[in-house]
């Protein structure tokens, strides 16, 4: 009887503790920055930071989801005419699509760093793609999670081929997720 009632008690415990482990987080903070190289240098730029909801332990990654949105209204580069151009519908186009978007399908532990694919969606294009990131716990339990990826802008019908520009774009992406 003895066993039975402690079975159980292992039983609950380790319920509660999965139900704890994969609870869902919200992003509290991060940043979105990216470059793209140009005839004249190279372009760096921020979106507002992400925001969204994700599903993260570090002991559990197979467990793990993020669904995260950029608002593409945000885009900046410090050149007001740029911007403009970039949100209209012959780049962005953020007023039919106000939102760039990546819903996980499945989280995975690589070494000591991680990597998510899933959907990336930008304008009407949506692309399966598979981004690495770091994970980090803090302190007070959040984690911060960083990834550095490429794009190439033309998958998602951001601009034309043109020579003044490159197609291929880096982003870094932080969040702080509690």
């Amino acid at each position: 009887m003895r066993s039975l009632k402690n079975g159980l008690f292992l039983l609950a415990f380790f319920l509660v503790s999965s139900l704890v482990s994969a609870q869902t987080s919200k992003i509290i903070s991060g940043s979105t920055k990216f470059s793209v190289k140009f005839i004249m240098g190279t372009c760096n730029g921020t979106f507002a930071a992400p925001t969204g909801t994700a599903v993260f332990n570090e002991k559990n990654p197979e467990n793990a989801s993020f669904d995260i949105k950029i608002a593409a209204n945000t885009f900046d580069t410090k050149s007001n005419t740029r911007d403009k151009d970039m949100k209209s519908d012959k780049y962005f186009y953020v007023e039919k699509y106000p939102n760039i978007h990546f819903k996980s399908s499945k989280v995975e532990k690589r070494g000591a760093k991680y990597q998510a694919t899933g959907t990336l969606s930008i304008r009407d294009v949506s692309k399966t793609v598979t981004l690495p990131f770091e994970a980090k716990k803090n302190a007070d339990g959040s984690y911060l999670l960083a990834s550095t990826f490429e794009v190439n802008r033309l998958d998602y019908k951001i601009g034309e081929k043109d020579w003044k520009l490159k197609d291929i774009v880096t982003v870094n992406l932080e969040a702080t997720i509690k």
